[in-house]
């Protein structure tokens, strides 16, 4: 990943995720550049998951995550489908508890 993106995890073996970091804040319009930048790769807007993407052939989410109050920029998580499904799974199971 580059465009200013730092990776600060690597959990791609073991749980089938990449954590990036990127110094500019996660605006409207920040999100409609990088909508033109990874649409031509194959990645369309996830419509049900706010601030996501979804690569069309491959399954795979990059999910936007602003920084909060102690960090500027934003994160950029990449994950495998198996790790969606499982974190959709575990959603909800816990709704279903609850």
């Amino acid at each position: 990943m580059h465009d200013g993106y730092k990776l600060i995890e690597d959990a791609w073996e073991n749980h089938g995720r990449l954590t990036y970091l990127h110094n500019d804040d996660a605006t409207r319009e920040y999100l409609q550049r990088l909508v033109r930048t990874l649409g031509p790769a194959g990645w369309e807007i996830d419509t049900v998951k706010l601030r996501s993407f979804r690569h069309h052939s491959t399954g795979e989410m990059i999910e936007i995550e602003p920084g909060g109050s102690q960090t500027t920029g934003h994160f950029l998580h990449h994950m495998k489908p198996s790790t969606i499904d499982a974190a959709h799974r575990a959603n909800q199971s816990a709704r279903n508890e609850g």
